[in-house]
């Protein structure tokens, strides 16, 4: 079943609970595709590709 993007979780990166939107675009910086002013709070790259590759929350669904 796929996650509603209202659902919170605990984000190891920002180290407070967030919702899956703040991780949506942490990982379209991540991609290029979103210049890091636009982020809601400033991460460091390289921290964010090391934690989010282990947490995986960003994958809505992932039965596909």
């Amino acid at each position: 079943m796929a996650r509603s993007p209202a659902e919170k979780h605990f984000c190891p990166l920002y180290n407070r609970e967030t919702i899956w939107s703040e991780c949506y675009e942490v990982q379209e910086f991540r991609e290029d595709e979103m210049d890091a002013k636009y982020l809601r709070e400033q991460v460091d790259a390289d921290r964010a590709n090391e934690i989010c590759e282990k947490c995986l929350w960003y994958i809505v669904n992932a039965n596909e």
